[in-house]
């Protein structure tokens, strides 16, 4: 009796035994298997970059006009903006300031000081073709300041610098400027380019 109940007990262990093991078996078609392949690794969609958010280039001189809006004037200085107009055939960045200075001709060299950086920069403005930014320019009437210190030049227009562009553009804009780069008096002043044509 002792021996049937032993055989007995054996047998549910093996039983028992050989039932778990095929249990702990993986599946070839169980995504959480550990056998050995390639793993596969998920990326999320809302970490992949898409088209519409890759940043836009940086504008080239190449790509862009530029023009003057209308002028506003008040205690002794003359405000106007500078328009850049995006001509080429995708979006473009413009951000910070613009080089300005007065010019001779369109290949002339710089006559006096550039115009100094007023404010700061308010961030990139992206131009589709066609869009334009702007940034405004302050022109001081460098007939109130004494010849001797200034020594007046007639000018014809601007030279123009495009944020971040070694390339220039010219504007025919007539004015008096002062021929003495060391002058006192800061002769123009601009702004950071900001979005519309208003310069504002």
């Amino acid at each position: 009796m002792r021996r049937l109940r032993m055989a007995w007990w054996l047998l549910t262990a093996v039983t028992a035994a050989t039932v778990g093991g095929c249990g702990a078996e993986p599946s070839a078609s169980d995504p959480t298997s550990n056998s050995a392949g390639p793993a596969l690794q998920v990326v999320s969609g809302s970490s992949a970059v898409r088209d519409s958010d890759a940043v836009a280039p940086q504008c080239r001189t190449s790509d862009l006009a530029a023009g003057l809006g209308p002028e506003s004037a008040a205690a002794g200085t003359v405000a106007f903006p500078i328009v850049f107009t995006n001509n080429g055939s995708g979006p473009c960045v413009l951000e910070g300031f613009p080089g300005v200075s007065y010019v001779t001709g369109s290949d002339s060299a710089p006559v006096g000081a550039p115009a100094a950086r007023e404010g700061s920069s308010s961030g990139p403005v992206q131009l589709a073709p066609g869009g334009q930014a702007s940034a405004l320019v302050f022109a001081v009437n460098v007939g109130n300041i004494p010849p001797e210190q200034c020594q007046p030049v007639a000018v014809p227009g601007l030279r123009i610098y495009p944020p971040d562009n070694t390339a220039s553009l010219y504007l025919e804009r007539a004015a008096t400027a002062c021929g003495n780069g060391q002058v006192a008096t800061t002769q123009l002043r601009v702004r950071a380019v900001v979005a519309g044509a208003g310069g504002e």
